[in-house]
């Protein structure tokens, strides 16, 4: 099934939606017609998180990311609305993962925490390694790319409505799936290249303990 997972998700988030589009302009309308065509995402993450049990910081992050946006969907009077809501959602989210950062509990720290839990490291171990002073500023970066790639997906966003409007929704849709996989697949190096810095810093302290066992 994992093998599978790319291309489900190619059918759901982008084949599927356009169909839906295309096809049910005429008889729905285009506000309807775009309402309907995030069902099938939203049905496919909703199915993901269940099935693989993701009740931790990352999966209600996710769940409560979709439920907001899909509130927001069905508030919209229009189809423009519609994709002039999804901006403001990225506001919304680029003033939380300030937040987090401020507060000093950047959240791409639990979602580690959840990472490490799933492998078998308790939650309570891998919080004490990663809040200590050498590691912590990691995940506070990690956090900044989160806001940069929001600010950045607000932006291409931006001038693809004013470029494209509402018909060009498919164009839309095409563009910013392709820009979120893009950033998805940096932050993914950004997150290797950190746990690589922690697994340095671990090394370095248990040479230092061995070095302090053999001085007693």
């Amino acid at each position: 099934m994992k093998k599978l997972k790319p291309i489900i998700e190619i059918i759901c988030y982008i084949v599927l939606p356009i169909v839906i589009w295309k096809y049910g302009r005429d008889p729905l309308g285009d506000y309807y017609a775009m309402l309907l065509s995030t069902a099938p995402a939203f049905v496919y993450t909703v199915w993901n998180f269940f099935s693989e049990r993701q009740f931790n910081v990352s999966g209600l992050y996710i769940m409560s990311s979709l439920m907001i946006n899909t509130i927001l969907d069905l508030i919209s009077d229009s189809a423009e609305w519609m994709l002039w809501n999804g901006i403001y959602f990225n506001f919304g989210m680029i003033a939380f993962l300030l937040f987090t950062i401020i507060i000093k509990k950047p959240i791409v720290l639990y979602f580690l925490v959840d990472a490490a839990y799933i492998q078998g490291t308790p939650r309570e171990e891998s919080l004490k390694k990663y809040k200590s002073k050498e590691v912590f500023k990691y995940f506070q970066w990690l956090t900044a790319f989160l806001i940069l790639r929001d600010v950045l997906e607000s932006v291409v966003k931006i001038w693809l409505i004013h470029k494209y409007g509402v018909d060009g929704y498919d164009k839309i849709l095409i563009a910013m799936r392709t820009f979120g996989w893009i950033m998805s697949a940096v932050f993914v190096g950004a997150v290797m290249y950190v746990l690589n810095k922690i697994m340095q810093f671990n090394e370095k302290e248990k040479e230092f303990e061995e070095e302090q066992e053999n001085v007693i």
